[in-house]
């Protein structure tokens, strides 16, 4: 299969958006950078972004995070989920589950143990941060041009 970054479609769970809000210099933030500067394709529901805008906004209370997440949002694609999932035991994790099976994504990145069980789940791949940073960059993604990327959209 040939890879392309452009192409590349992703759902983060929110517990990835909170360890990269954490560190910046974890995987689960070059993640979200990629998907700030547009090298990554990122898909959300309406309720899903509105619970995280929430709790990152209680979490991060240094402004330029707070500059960031609405970027990150800004670069966020809606999807609609039209059918419920009822895989994993934790109605949130399904509804993140239904986000990526509506949005037809290549990855559901997360650090939650039951869906990581998972493995892949109608042809997406359930995957850690590390693993997903791993495979991206292994496929040839230009770190340099990821760079010169977020500089620009970042002023």
């Amino acid at each position: 299969m040939v890879f392309d970054k452009n192409k590349m479609k992703i759902v983060l769970d929110t517990n990835v958006l909170i360890d990269g809000f954490k560190d910046e210099y974890s995987y689960e933030k070059k993640i979200i950078n990629a998907v700030i500067g547009g090298e990554i394709t990122a898909y959300a529901n309406k309720q899903t972004l509105r619970e995280n805008r929430l709790l990152l906004g209680m979490r991060v209370g240094d402004n330029s995070y707070l500059e960031e997440l609405n970027r990150f949002f800004s670069q966020v694609n809606n999807v609609v989920n039209r059918r419920q999932i009822h895989i994993v035991s934790d109605p949130e994790d399904n509804k993140i589950l239904e986000s990526a099976v509506e949005a037809r994504v290549d990855y559901l990145v997360t650090n939650d143990k039951a869906l990581l069980e998972l493995n892949n789940y109608q042809n997406i791949k359930v995957v850690t941060p590390i693993d997903f940073w791993k495979t991206y960059k292994d496929e040839g993604m230009d770190l340099w041009k990821q760079w010169i990327n977020y500089v620009k959209n970042s002023k």
